[in-house]
């Protein structure tokens, strides 16, 4: 049980610290799908807004993911993990009723597909992943780790999540008929 409840942690940080690395690569097509969820009538600073709340989300993939990765013993980052993974999937949910075909960017741009099923399936196993590590690690003995071992995690998240941002504007940068991944 240990080692699947580790497994989905390290598999949710990783896809979180991708799709924030990602996401921030490419701020402005995240902030058009978040555009898609506000109101046709709500005041202009709320669409001016979309660009700062897409550097936040993106920003709180990447601690969350990292976080998770680094400690995944803490209890309070799991069910943040949790919390967060359950808003995708609504966001993938709405998407998928009201916007289906409309790019989602949930991966920035390492991903051309927009809301659909594959992106409702996609948000529902990430959900699932997230429910799976939300499960304690007790009657199991805690892991404790040197300072060493959570810096070299921290290393790599940081690596992950900067080769995800590289990858994602190297795409952005191809002309549209390169095509993308996913």
């Amino acid at each position: 049980m240990t080692v699947l409840v580790l497994a989905a942690k390290a598999a949710v940080a990783a896809a979180l610290l991708a799709s924030g690395g990602a996401k921030l690569a490419d701020l402005a097509g995240f902030a058009a799908a978040i555009k898609l969820f506000v109101p046709a009538r709500a005041p202009a600073w709320v669409l001016a807004a979309a660009r700062y709340a897409a550097v936040t989300i993106a920003a709180g993939e990447l601690f969350a993911g990292a976080v998770s990765l680094c400690w995944p013993s803490l209890a309070w980052v799991n069910l943040a993990v949790l919390a967060l993974c359950c808003c995708f999937a609504v966001v993938a949910g709405i998407g998928y009723a009201r916007h289906r075909g409309r790019p989602c960017h949930c991966f920035g741009a390492l991903t051309s597909r927009g809301f659909g099923l594959v992106s409702l399936l996609r948000a529902a196993a990430i959900l699932t992943a997230a429910a799976i590590a939300r499960v304690s690690l007790h009657p199991a003995p805690q892991l404790h780790f040197a300072l060493a071992f959570h810096l070299l995690l921290l290393a790599g998240a940081i690596l992950l999540a900067a080769a995800a941002t590289a990858a994602a504007k190297a795409l952005l940068m191809q002309p549209e008929s390169a095509g993308t991944v996913a």
